[in-house]
């Protein structure tokens, strides 16, 4: 092992230390190491060494898969810090290492191996597929399967890519090189396996690359059915057909639990032939031998666990058919429909004992599967997916023959409960499939079959499970049914029996099973967002009465966690917390105190260990919309709020506790924001003020938007005392650090913005020039369009300041003209005016306009010959910016950042209405900064007394209608009709 490797090896293996300094320390040496030229090869080096510990070799692993998707990607608004050369040794190795490492390494590479495909092949990857097809063996199956894996790696993003003249030209470009060779092994591998059938070892090495086989079939015929598969689909069905019914015991998985090779070929073959009935259905004559065949298989396949994979896809498949009008005929009779249900769908809708283990003894685990699913889908879900399907062709014999079903478990349960409780179970489930036609997750039901009436079943079969905490106590599993079924159809349910269902729903909460009380917990978080006719079902008085109690059981099962990471599991229960914050508005004054001791110890603990990202994030977002609300009843709060998270904060910052950073400056924004009517700083704050401004915080990225966030609420609160105090040149220096990164240039805007906005002119114009160099060398250098864009903002905020005196207009051309003489016309012309139309954002376009319309109508601009010609296609761009309807109203999004902090003039973004049915899921969470979306920006309108562009545009130009009426009157007629009608309404 060489230097390098040791050394690299020491810093990974402290990274696996349950020393959390120590950890730190080797993470912070890997980052700065990672910017080192030719970094990258003692790491693979490291990967592919065997006489390296397991351990460390997996964490080079992982932190090369890491690396590649921080440092790998390219475009216009992020720095290539990788060397060509480094590139290109990666590119050189990767498929080597990928046959050669085991394969808990092969999934880390593998994914770096996805994104370097992403980015490169074919056209700077061109050597990818033969490199690929040169080292296939004829007889060495590990090779084989290192190089199916990556082949897989490669292509398995095509499954959900859109159709496009790109992807079809990479998708020809792989099967000119790798069919031939491809379908050789397919052949061998089926050949190899007849021959080894005795020999289990030989067969799980032959069959892992049967099912890469067919993982690829699927990759390369799931945009459009090629000629070459086309030409050769009876062979490949042939061999389809035949591993779809192979029985071997020496092939199947020795784990009930766990699918093994042979399985996964199966689900991958059901796969296969399911795209083929739903998109190549006309040259798919095999069709009723599969349907058969995967009929045959559902009535006789076993309950193991390891059998959900192949028992999932073949009803996918059935379903798929099932839809189909031309196959109607295959499933028609009333005796077929009763066969289906009977011997299908209804066994696998029986909860399986490993399920009823899983509820008792990893509860959490129980609820996630549930709602998220598995890798290997629920028989559950996919029988409900089927029972929709029939209802699509055969919506009355469907309903008819699943209610017999379903009225016999009632009966069943009715005569004895402790008995049939699982009868019950199934029979509510199975309502819900029935009576589900359409749904989403923000809704629920949004659609149901008009044969049944959801009210009627709540009143006589839902509500008894839930109007005592303390029934059911033999089958809690009824109790979680009844509360899914108030979930699912919360938009069907009338508002009285969703009334009578939340209190009972919040006594739920208390529940000794974490179940029960977790899904009560997800039930009231869904029924507190609900708005019918535009409108919240529970407003902030219909919460009152109930939060304190809600409220207490989440805080009591919480307050029972004994370790960090137990507390941290539960995110269903912070986020329902959250919710009742938000939907008590200011009513949640009385309960804050209590409630912000509360999660001020929660914070304090899981700052030790963070371990649920989710948890950590709706833990924020409750303190967030705490103080938001509590503050804004009364602003008094403000002080116990400071003083109760200000030590928890400090410890977070001294121990450097990464992941929760971002936060906490995102909340010191929210709650500094709270003074803006003093006018002047906090002390707290002002000694905070050096530390934020130091490199060190600012060199992680996920920091960043958050800091910036923060500093634009000092300049909010106490701009002019920043001046004053000669603040302002460290931050411009963070302005400085920003603009130099095509990443975060747009951070740096917004930081700008806040200076132009809440500072004096005549301190900014000491420091103007200086700005207007950095940006015109950053243009200079590297200029994108994003950069170019926020310019042409930001010179437009410039222009609006005082906008009566032309101080603004005055200012900027100042400063311009002293970098040199006449520069800005220069700038104007060739930059500005061909980016002005660009801009994004609903105030930004209004910032633009507006601007521009005062540097069009200043005496300096139509007085100096420099400028003379300008004013007719600074026009144009502005209507032309107007009537484009298509322009992005986000600046956010068109900038890729999650903090946008040019929106409107001092206060908190996010509308309180905006908040009734916020979901957090959508709101920019990421690993590395997640947007506290409860809190909003700083608003930043230059122009607040103009609110309609258009009208503004008129009445700037107005009072020169005279001077501009030749440059008018040479406009394009649809602009010089838009000048004069806007001038004329004004």
């Amino acid at each position: 092992m060489s230097a390098s490797q040791e050394t690299l090896a020491s810093s990974l293996q402290q990274t696996l230390s349950a020393n959390a300094q120590e950890r730190k320390q080797a993470e912070h040496f890997l980052a700065s190491i990672e910017q080192t030229a030719h970094f990258v090869v003692p790491l693979l080096q490291l990967v592919s060494n065997q006489s390296t510990d397991a351990n460390v070799r997996f964490a080079a692993a992982l932190f090369f898969k890491n690396f590649v998707k921080r440092r790998w990607p390219q475009d216009e608004n992020t720095e290539d810090t990788l060397l060509a050369e480094d590139r290109q040794a990666v590119k050189s190795e990767i498929v080597s290492l990928m046959i050669t490492v085991p394969k808990n390494l092969q999934l880390q590479i593998g994914e770096a191996v996805s994104i370097i495909a992403e980015n490169d092949f074919p056209m700077a990857w061109p050597e990818l597929i033969s490199d690929l097809v040169s080292k296939l063996s004829a007889t060495d199956y590990h090779v084989n399967n290192g190089i199916l894996q990556t082949a897989h790696t490669v292509f398995k993003g095509w499954r959900s890519e859109f159709r496009s003249d790109q992807l079809y030209t990479k998708i020809n470009y792989v099967l000119n090189q790798f069919t031939e060779a491809y379908m050789q092994v397919f052949i061998t591998t089926d050949k190899l396996i007849d021959e080894h059938a005795g020999n289990r070892a030989a067969l799980q090495i032959l069959l892992h690359s049967l099912m890469l086989l067919c993982q690829i079939y699927y990759d390369l015929n799931c945009q459009d059915l090629p000629p070459f598969f086309e030409d050769h689909m009876a062979e490949f069905m042939q061999t389809f057909h035949k591993y779809l019914v192979y029985m071997n015991p020496n092939a199947e998985s020795g784990d009930d639990d766990v699918a093994g090779d042979l399985e996964e070929v199966k689900a991958s073959i059901c796969e296969i032939i399911e795209l083929y009935a739903k998109r190549y259905e006309e040259d798919f004559k095999q069709l009723p031998q599969f349907v058969q065949t995967v009929w045959d298989m559902l009535t006789t396949v076993g309950a193991s666990h390891k059998y959900d994979g192949v028992v999932s896809k073949g009803m996918a498949f059935l379903r798929t058919v099932v839809r189909n009008p031309r196959q109607r005929e295959l499933f028609s009779s009333s005796e077929s429909l009763t066969l289906i249900c009977e011997r299908i769908i209804i066994p696998n809708t029986v909860l399986p004992e490993s399920d009823e283990e899983l509820f008792e003894d990893d509860p959490i685990q129980f609820v996630r599967r549930d709602i998220e699913g598995s890798e290997a889908g629920s028989r559950r879900e996919a029988a409900a997916d089927l029972v929709r399907g029939l209802l699509e062709q055969f919506s009355a014999e469907t309903t008819r023959v699943m209610s017999a079903y379903i009225q016999k478990g009632l009966e069943q349960y009715a005569a004895n409960p402790a008995a049939h409780w699982r009868g019950k179970d199934v029979a509510l489930f199975m309502v819900s499939s029935v009576a589900v036609v359409a749904s989403v997750g923000s809704l629920g039901a949004t659609q149901v079959n008009e044969l049944v009436n959801v009210s009627d079943f709540f009143s006589s079969q839902i509500v008894q499970h839930l109007q005592d905490v303390g029934s059911d106590q033999q089958a809690p599993i009824l109790k979680v049914d009844a509360i899914k079924y108030v979930n699912t159809f919360r938009s069907q349910l009338p508002r009285d029996l969703l009334a009578q269902a939340l209190p009972l729903l919040g006594s739920h909460l208390g529940h000794p099973n974490p179940v029960v009380s977790t899904y009560a917990a997800i039930a009231i978080e869904r029924l507190l967002v609900l708005k019918k006719d535009g409108a919240l079902l529970f407003g902030p008085a219909d919460v009152q009465p109930l939060a304190e109690g809600m409220l207490g059981h989440i805080f009591g099962i919480l307050d029972g966690a004994d370790s960090p990471q137990k507390l941290a599991e539960n995110d269903y229960l912070m986020k329902t917390a959250m919710r009742i914050f938000l939907a008590s508005r200011t009513n949640i004054l009385p309960l804050a105190p209590a409630a912000l001791g509360k999660l001020a110890a929660i914070l304090g603990e899981v700052s030790k260990n963070p371990s649920n990202p989710r948890f950590s994030h709706f833990l924020f977002e409750a303190v967030g919309s705490l103080a938001r609300f509590s503050c804004a009843a009364d602003p008094s709060a403000i002080g116990q709020f400071e003083a109760t998270l200000f030590p928890i904060f400090q410890m977070i910052l001294q121990e450097d506790v990464a992941e929760f950073m971002p936060y906490v400056f995102q909340i010191l924004a929210q709650l500094l924001s709270v003074h803006q009517a003093s006018g002047r700083l906090p002390e707290a704050y002002v000694s905070l003020l050096p530390p934020l401004l130091q490199p060190t915080l600012w060199s992680a990225q996920g920091n960043i938007p958050a800091l910036v966030q923060l500093l634009q609420s000092y300049l909010q609160i106490g701009g002019g005392q920043l001046a004053g105090e000669g603040q302002l040149q460290p931050i411009l220096g963070v302005f400085q650090r920003l603009i130099a990164s095509k990443a975060n240039d747009h951070h740096g805007f917004n930081l700008l913005l806040a200076i132009s906005q809440f500072t004096p002119a005549e301190s900014l114009k000491q420091y103007l020039k200086a700005i207007l160099t950095l940006c015109l060398n950053r243009l200079q250098s590297s200029r994108t369009a994003k950069f170019t864009r926020n310019f042409a903002h930001y010179v437009a905020s410039v222009l609006c300041i005082d906008a009566q005196s032309e101080a603004g207009v005055n200012l900027l051309m100042d400063a311009m003209d002293s970098i040199q003489p006449n520069l800005f016309a220069t700038v104007l012309q060739n930059i500005m005016l061909e980016t002005i139309s660009s801009v994004v954002g609903r105030v930004e376009r209004k910032t633009t306009v507006v601007g521009f319309a005062l540097l069009v109508a200043s005496r300096r601009f139509q007085s100096s010959a420099g400028y003379k010609g300008l004013t007719g296609p600074v026009l144009q761009q502005l209507v032309a910016m107007l009537m484009d309807t298509t322009v992005k109203e986000t600046k956010t999004l068109a900038d890729r950042s999650i903090v946008d902090g040019s929106s409107a003039a001092a206060s908190a973004a996010v509308a309180d209405e905006d908040l009734d049915s916020l979901e957090i899921e959508d709101t920019g969470y990421q690993a590395s900064f997640a947007r506290l979306a409860t809190l909003g920006d700083i608003k930043i309108d230059p122009c607040p007394q103009i609110s309609d562009p258009a009208l503004g545009l008129g009445q700037i130009l107005k009072p020169v209608q005279a001077q501009i009426g030749d440059a008018v009157q040479h406009l394009p007629v649809e602009a010089r009709q838009f000048v004069l009608q806007a001038i004329a309404q004004s």
